[in-house]
């Protein structure tokens, strides 16, 4: 990634690709100014240059200008937290006040309103594949033959397929089929619980898929879907057979683990 003049923010939340990119930047001699979001980042790692709350996270403008930031990626998870639960600062119930009409439309709807803000201010919002390009999906490790007697690619397109429209309703990334039908659904609790809801039904002997996918018209500069090691650690301790993911358009965290565990608990991973 070309960054030649100006600092990179990294704002980031919960998760191992925020080590990735922070690892990234020092391998390309990015000068960069971390941004941890309190409640969710908590790598000891690399501390944070600045911790910012969710209820003083209005004051993170008087940040990015004092550290004359020009780029800012957005990596990790944050959890939508309650309104009622906020005990904000003046500055970020301004802020609440600019994004309320969106808060209850869907995620893309926010996460966009959110972007236009930066936007506005003057800031350039980078699409995180360009510092995390060891990290994205390819079909380099599909491993269909294995799998063949289990399911014909028909299915595999069919499944991501039914995936892909239940994003567009932007409800949620995630969604577990088999004997082609969607099973269960993601909700606000994410994929984890997603999975955990599974293990629950008790449906181990089946070949039940998870599917992992982009939704159409998602912000590309907010919560890629991810997969990594304790992603597929759940899929294997629930009885799920396998994930399908969307290659170009996933995140994958610790890529090498991820698939010596694909490898050692025999799941089927298809990136389409």
């Amino acid at each position: 990634m070309q960054i030649k003049k100006g600092k990179l923010a990294i704002i980031a939340g919960d998760g191992d690709l925020v080590l990735s990119s922070i690892k990234s930047c020092k391998t390309q001699n990015i000068n960069y100014f971390l941004i941890g979001i309190k409640e969710f980042y908590k790598d000891l790692t690399f501390p944070p240059d600045a911790y910012l709350s969710l209820n003083n996270i209005g004051n993170i403008f008087s940040i990015l200008y004092k550290e004359k930031i020009k780029y800012i990626i957005f990596i990790g998870k944050v959890n939508k937290p309650s309104l009622l639960r906020l005990r904000p600062n003046l500055i970020t119930i301004y802020y609440i006040l600019l994004i309320l009409l969106y808060y209850f439309r869907g995620d893309n709807a926010l996460l966009s309103k959110i972007y236009n803000i930066f936007i506005r201010k003057g800031f350039k919002v980078l699409d995180v594949r360009k510092l995390l390009k060891k990290n994205i999906a390819n079909d380099k490790n599909n491993n269909y033959k294995k799998f063949k007697k289990k399911i014909t690619l028909d299915q595999i397109n069919y499944y991501f397929n039914i995936a892909k429209r239940n994003g567009s309703l932007d409800k949620g990334q995630s969604v577990i089929v088999d004997k082609n039908q969607i099973l269960l659904r993601e909700d606000r609790k994410g994929t984890d619980n997603l999975i955990l809801r599974y293990k629950l039904l008790n449906r181990s002997d089946n070949f039940s898929l998870l599917v992992k996918i982009c939704k159409p018209n998602q912000n590309i500069y907010f919560d890629l879907p991810t997969i990594g090691p304790k992603t597929i650690k759940n899929i294997f301790l629930s009885g799920i057979k396998g994930i399908i993911v969307e290659k170009n358009n996933s995140l994958i965290a610790n890529p090498e683990e991820t698939f010596k565990l694909i490898k050692k608990y025999n799941l089927f991973y298809y990136a389409v």
